[in-house]
């Protein structure tokens, strides 16, 4: 009879029910990705060392409380779609517990996820982990945004393939970082005309709003005395829940994040005690061991830094690390991903974190390729290969759920991996109490700091122009461009707005943008549909599909050059 009522429930599909509790057995369709191919290991797809996620699985059992999971990752993450599917198969079995966490990246300037874009005017402060040096303090969702600019506004939008986002009385929690208390913050959801109004309390704080009505946009702004010294607000993530049971999972991830930097951000331990997860899915790497110079000892480092710090702020948490899935440099393969794969076992094995063997599980990045799963780099995937990424882990996830549910979990001890850690020289990593935040000016608090007032001027890039030219024009340096834009090379594309710290006497007004029949290139960035990039440059996917020889269905992988009508 349980049973039955439980299918009932997942066919009704009911927005804002309570969740419900896991059934005796799992379907076995959940247990294995929607397409299988020869390259794939799936006898061997599950966590090893799940033994260590004992009380994760046992308050999924009991299904008495929200469980949150954060799934921080890079690029391979930020598009979300492999969070996507994950959330589609784990809701299945303890209900739907929401979208999870969204940003609006615009403001930020980097793409947004599979189902929404983002908007933002006036003027902002960004940073993101990937940057050199990054010009705000950073938590775990390794970005941010503020302003001293009381007009500044930022928006998402949904696409309407995904409504609605969440149901009325969902909850919507703001991560914030302000310098006084009583900082106002506006939420407009949708279209109402009564918006939701909060103050927001002093200092680094998550601050909760109900959602009135069914999500299909959110509109924020600040609020204070324009004369108001202190008039600064600062957004480092948006997180977006259903339900008091059940289990929403989070995914957080930045192109071009690497596991050596993420320990060192100087709100990371504090995040994650505003945000109390009970799993952390550590996704990254790939831009660890991608370098030439990348090597083993460094690699152990950067994941010995990582499980100490997230145990300084949580000791209790437990952890899951994923190896890095097989890649090419330069269209070549590196023998070192599978040392490192071995490695990231035996650590895991030493200090009592589970594993998601990746590297093993799913095969060579060449066999990805020939079937349509991975981008011409080798290194990132298309659409459909992070969506069978993200099932397998969803089903990986829920075997070892069904092995300790059933008692055939077998103890970590059993799963001891025999391996040498690499022979060179090592000093362990030395994990400060609260990362040092020197190059925002001292010690002081990375929570209280006042970050510099801006002197943006914004510039459209031209065709034909460079970063040369462009500092040239407004008296500045090629490396300040740079640091402002978080530009990691000298690239920069037709169409492309920038942020120039000009000085006092540089043009006070903004270039014009090119005219409407100029020719724009566009790249495409990992989690970018033909929908995104239409609503981008604001033309029509039918023109834009007509200016590329391209169907509406067509796919596209990041890397792509799209000609913008």
């Amino acid at each position: 009879m349980r049973r039955l009522l439980a299918s009932f429930w997942l066919l009704a599909g009911c927005w804002g029910q309570p969740p419900p509790a896991p059934p005796s057995g799992l379907d076995s369709a959940l247990l294995r990705p929607d397409t299988s191919y020869p390259f794939l290991k799936l006898h061997l797809n599950t966590i090893t060392l799940a033994a260590h996620l004992i009380p994760l699985w046992e308050k999924l059992k009991t299904n008495d409380r929200k469980v949150r999971i954060l799934h921080i990752g890079d690029s391979h993450i930020q598009g979300d779609v492999q969070g996507r599917e994950i959330r589609q198969r784990l809701y299945k079995v303890w209900g739907a517990g929401g979208r999870g966490y969204v940003f609006p990246y615009h403001a930020a300037g980097t793409s947004s996820a599979y189902d929404y874009i983002s908007l933002s005017e006036g003027q902002w402060l960004s940073a993101r982990s990937v940057q050199p040096q990054p010009i705000l303090p950073l938590g775990v969702t390794g970005i941010a945004m503020g302003t001293y600019d009381p007009t500044a506004r930022w928006e998402i939008r949904w696409n309407p393939a995904y409504y609605p986002v969440a149901p009325p009385g969902a909850r919507l929690y703001l991560l914030t970082r302000t310098l006084r208390s009583g900082i106002r913050c506006t939420l407009r959801v949708n279209e109402t005309p009564t918006p939701m109004v909060r103050e927001l309390p002093g200092g680094y704080a998550l601050t909760e709003f109900d959602i009135p009505e069914p999500l299909t946009a959110l509109k924020g702004s600040w609020g204070w005395d324009s004369n108001d010294s202190l008039g600064y607000a600062e957004l480092q993530g948006i997180f977006i829940e259903e339900g008091q049971k059940g289990l929403t999972w989070y995914s957080m991830g930045i192109a071009g994040a690497r596991l050596s930097d993420w320990a060192t951000l100087p709100l990371l331990k504090e995040s994650l005690r505003q945000l109390r997860p009970d799993l952390i899915i550590m996704d990254l790497g790939t831009n660890d061991l991608y370098p030439t110079q990348a090597t083993l000892t460094a690699f152990r480092q950067a994941v010995e830094a990582a499980i100490d710090t997230i145990r300084s702020a949580l000791p209790n948490v437990c952890i899951l690390f994923t190896t890095p899935q097989d890649f090419y440099r330069s269209m070549r393969p590196l023998p070192l991903l599978e040392q490192a794969s071995r490695l990231v076992r035996w650590i895991a094995s030493q200090k009592g974190v589970a594993v998601w063997d990746g590297y093993t599980i799913l095969g060579s990045i060449r066999e990805w390729r020939l079937a349509g799963l991975a981008a011409p780099d080798m290194v990132h995937l298309t659409a459909a290969g992070y969506a069978l990424k993200g099932q397998l882990l969803a089903s990986a996830f829920l075997t070892a759920y069904e092995r300790y549910r059933l008692g055939n979990l077998p103890p970590a001890d059993s799963e001891m991996v025999d391996y040498a850690p690499p022979s060179e020289t090592y000093t362990p990593p030395s994990i400060p109490l609260t990362p040092s935040i020197a190059r925002f000016g001292g010690n002081s608090d990375p929570a209280t700091y006042t970050p510099p007032r801006p002197t943006y001027i914004y510039h459209r890039v031209q065709p034909g122009e460079n970063l040369g030219l462009i500092a040239q024009r407004y008296g500045t340096t090629v490396n300040a461009i740079r640091q402002a834009n978080g530009l990691r090379g000298h690239l920069i594309r037709a169409g492309q707005t920038l942020r120039i710290p000009a000085k006092a006497s540089a043009p006070p007004s903004i270039p014009q943008s090119p005219p409407a029949t100029s020719s724009r290139i566009h790249t495409v960035q990992p989690g970018e549909s033909l929908w995104v990039i239409a609503q981008k440059y604001r033309v029509s996917i039918e023109a834009l599909c007509k200016a590329n020889g391209l169907s509406p269905r067509t796919t596209i992988h990041p890397g792509q050059k799209l000609r913008i009508p």
